[in-house]
């Protein structure tokens, strides 16, 4: 079974931080940043962490519940205080922080003021150091997520208070009327971290729908980021939004984010990237399968949409099952040629980069687990794939 398969090098894998293995060039024979982490590092960890989070909810492994248990401290170890003044507050209501010119002076300014963010605070915000400048908010909201999902499982409230203090720190980085400041050092946006907290913020509020801090921002953030990106497609935003907005239809029944499900899942189909034919697009089917969710939820399943976007789906994890690592893998076969790389064999249950990549990465593995999780969810593909 390929999630098994993959979960379990998980769990040999996970060190004594609480983290995991960052990847692996298996022609180098080279690990990725074997000591110390970098915020691309982080982000990708509290992804892999949410992803665990995920298959815990789904399977009450209990192995899983003790790994996410040293994942969720380690990322708590991680986190830098934060929060925001009332003069800072003020300054946010004047919507600079979106101004589309001037914005280096006025990063500038507000940074000698002191007004980009406070070093104390309730909130807390992911970073692999002291630096405020690598404390990247996409790491922020999925360490949120990962801690949402194990209490979901679990009920256990041990990591509640890393919870307020995550969501303290996730809103300390919104923009309002906009969407989230991509770290404490900066004003501007980025597709990712903009739809990451969008989609831990969204479950937030299915679990917990009359907490005052998410039910009164929450439908400003709907607003302003399906505004956003309503427009030309944008291919980074697209699998976090297409997942933060079926969640929000599956929570409210609001055709309106149905409707954006649909623009994004449309948006991509039509989106001609060629070099996506030979890569690993697990990332991209998560998002596609909470469309189909959401659609055969509203009693779409059987639109046209809904069919071409499984056709693609169910055809890209073809190909992400001959990705997978497999016990005693040590070649790779093609039509003319072979690739041997030794290395490969103790990274069995991990997902290769692409067809003719050889390399593996903590996300590509967690993406995929997550695809195949949600496509069993929805009865794409049978329990035991």
């Amino acid at each position: 079974m390929p999630i098994r398969l993959a979960v379990d090098r998980w769990l040999l894998d996970q060190k004594p931080s609480g983290f995991m293995p960052y990847g692996f060039d298996f022609l180098e024979g080279k690990e990725s940043e074997p000591s110390g982490m970098s915020a691309p590092n982080l982000v990708r960890q509290a992804y892999a962490a949410a992803v665990f989070a995920d298959y815990y909810n789904s399977t009450h492994d209990e192995k899983a519940r003790s790994a996410l248990q040293r994942m969720l401290t380690a990322m708590g170890r991680s986190s830098l205080p934060i929060g925001k003044s009332n003069s800072q507050a003020l300054i946010e209501k004047t919507r600079i922080l979106s101004m589309p010119f001037g914005r280096y002076k006025i990063t500038a300014a507000l940074d000698t003021l002191g007004l980009l963010y406070d070093a104390t605070g309730s909130g807390k915000v992911l970073s692999p150091s002291a630096d405020y400048s690598n404390a990247y908010t996409g790491a922020t909201a999925l360490a949120l997520l990962t801690e949402l999902r194990y209490s979901q499982a679990s009920g256990d409230a041990s990591f509640s208070a890393l919870r307020d203090s995550w969501l303290d720190g996730l809103l300390v980085m919104r923009i309002p009327w906009d969407g989230f400041r991509k770290f404490p050092t900066s004003i501007d946006t980025v597709p990712y971290f903009d739809g990451e907290p969008w989609l831990a913020l969204a479950l937030y509020h299915t679990i917990f729908p009359y907490e005052s801090r998410v039910d009164e921002i929450l439908p400003n953030i709907d607003d302003a980021l399906m505004k956003k990106y309503a427009g030309d497609f944008n291919f980074d935003f697209f699998h976090w939004g297409v997942m933060a907005a079926a969640l929000r239809y599956a929570d409210t029944k609001d055709q309106k984010f149905l409707d954006f499900v649909k623009t994004l899942t449309q948006g991509f189909l039509d989106y001609n990237k060629a070099k996506l034919k030979n890569d690993n697009n697990c990332a991209l089917v998560e998002g596609v399968a909470d469309a189909l969710g959401a659609m055969h939820n509203a009693g779409e399943g059987g639109s046209e949409l809904a069919r071409k976007a499984r056709e693609w789906a169910l055809s890209e994890m073809t190909k992400a099952m001959q990705l997978q690592i497999q016990p005693g893998q040590t070649e790779v076969m093609f039509s003319n040629a072979k690739v041997v790389a030794a290395r490969m064999q103790g990274f069995s249950g991990h997902f290769r980069g692409g067809v003719y990549t050889f390399d593996t990465q903590v996300d590509l593995t967690a993406h995929c687990v997550s695809a195949m999780l949600k496509l069993r969810r929805y009865g794409l593909i049978c329990a035991g794939e």
